[in-house]
């Protein structure tokens, strides 16, 4: 299965890592208004995504929208709101979809790390959803676990593909989403 989610969105994961805020941080040019965007996007697919996934597998308990509100807190911002829709009607589809959604802590971590490096940002309190803290990697490890050691049919990994580019393309309507007024 992990190969199969791999291999079905090396594209869309390479362009999309390459068409958001995010690269700001590692560059440490991005500033504080840039940086609320990157949350409220961040923010938009994340509530899009996190139930319709917990629907569908048993034990999964990821906590990313949790933690972009307790950052938009920090960043005086109380309401959120996301005009995505998105849903998963199997587990095929949740784990597809989770792949995707699980799989963006490895890429979070990173870019947490360089988070204090930012000018703009680094009077910042310690932020939770990109914390750099290696701890943000383990519902990934979960997941991971979870793939190898369950068995996927042939048409369940067809579906489970398709809904990871499904998800890929949420996310990048996401990163489209642009700040109107704070």
């Amino acid at each position: 299965m992990l190969n199969k989610l791999r291999e079905a969105t090396k594209a869309q994961h390479e362009a999309l890592e390459g068409e958001n805020l995010a690269n700001k941080i590692m560059d440490h040019s991005i500033t504080e208004e840039e940086y609320k965007l990157l949350l409220l996007q961040n923010h938009a697919a994340y509530a899009a995504t996190e139930d319709s996934i917990a629907l569908h597998l048993k034990n999964y308990s990821s906590t990313k929208t949790h933690a972009i509100k307790l950052d938009l807190l920090s960043l005086g911002i109380e309401k959120a709101e996301t005009s995505l829709e998105f849903q998963c009607v199997n587990e095929a589809e949740a784990v597809g979809a989770a792949y995707v959604v699980e799989g963006s802590a490895m890429g979070g971590l990173m870019i947490g790390k360089e988070l204090k490096n930012c000018p703009h940002l680094e009077h910042l309190p310690d932020q939770q959803f990109f914390s750099g803290k290696r701890d943000q990697i383990k519902s990934w490890n979960e997941f991971l676990k979870f793939l190898r050691n369950k068995d996927f049919t042939e048409d369940q990994k067809e579906i489970a593909a398709r809904k990871a580019q499904q998800t890929f393309d949420l996310f990048e309507e996401a990163f489209k989403i642009d700040l109107i007024k704070l």
